[in-house]
């Protein structure tokens, strides 16, 4: 069975030989937990957010005037996407997805941003900063034409667990072997116990083994990525210095090998 929050708590406290040190442990268990979020993509921390764009939106962004591309709220907890394929738009009446490729937010800086400029998104760029925003927010390119409904699926940052100490809730991590000894390693560097590095040697142990086998992924093939952009089923995609600087290339070198194949070399 597994254990609830407060009974991870009492544990690390008992084996840290720390019992007042309970408030301390709860903050602690919680740290480890987003550290874990923000460390590893896990898909028990994976969410999936919905929403349509708006393309009558005109956004004054810096100097520039977005005409549907952005901004689009992301929710508070968002991280990161869970992969390149995880942003995408459907066109209503077909059911037809269409895929947005992830991009850096300069590249969309880039992007001409007029009015008429509507069309189909195919690139997706996500701003973290919240210095302009209460939360994160992406923006895409071309302006959507049409209020279609997207779905970003990402990875989030769980929250905190509300009193650790007294909490009757499981911790959302399900290896819980690691978790105890990990807090508990951390709480043994609160009141200078001199096991806290083997501690923290056992518990990133346990984690290397975990990590393994994560997600039902064993079953799963690896394949190389490449930038839809520039990498498909046609080289028409390839920029041109990989066409023709290419062919060029081949052009200079075909009459030295015509005169040495010609003299017998």
């Amino acid at each position: 069975m597994a254990l609830t929050a407060a009974q991870i708590v009492t544990r690390c406290c008992a084996a840290a030989h720390a019992p007042g040190f309970i408030t301390q442990c709860g903050q602690l268990l919680n740290m480890v937990l987003g550290d874990l979020c923000r460390t590893y993509d896990f898909e028990i921390a994976a969410k999936t957010a919905y929403g349509n764009f708006v393309p009558g939106q005109i956004t004054a962004v810096g100097n520039l005037g977005l005409y549907g591309s952005g901004p689009y709220a992301l929710p508070a907890d968002f991280l990161r996407m869970k992969d390149d394929h995880s942003a995408f738009w459907v066109l209503p009446g077909s059911g037809v997805p269409y895929l947005m490729i992830p991009c850096d937010l300069s590249e969309i800086d880039m992007t001409v941003q007029q009015a008429g400029s509507q069309s189909y998104p195919y690139v997706i760029a996500t701003d973290m900063s919240l210095t302009d925003n209460a939360t994160p927010v992406f923006y895409v390119y071309a302006p959507a034409s049409g209020a279609y409904p997207y779905t970003i699926r990402y990875f989030s940052q769980m929250a905190d667990i509300a009193t650790p100490e007294t909490s009757a809730v499981v911790p959302w991590f399900p290896h819980q072997g690691y978790l105890r000894k990990k807090v508990t390693a951390a709480l043994m560097g609160e009141v200078d116990d001199d096991r806290q590095a083997q501690w923290d040697q056992e518990a990133d142990d346990d984690l290397r083994e975990y990590l393994k086998l994560k997600d039902n992924r064993s079953n799963r093939a690896t394949t190389v990525k490449l930038d839809l952009r520039r990498f498909g089923r046609s080289y028409s995609n390839l920029r041109n210095t990989k066409v023709v600087g290419w062919s060029l290339a081949l052009l200079s070198v075909l009459p030295l090998a015509l005169r040495m194949h010609g003299a017998g070399v």
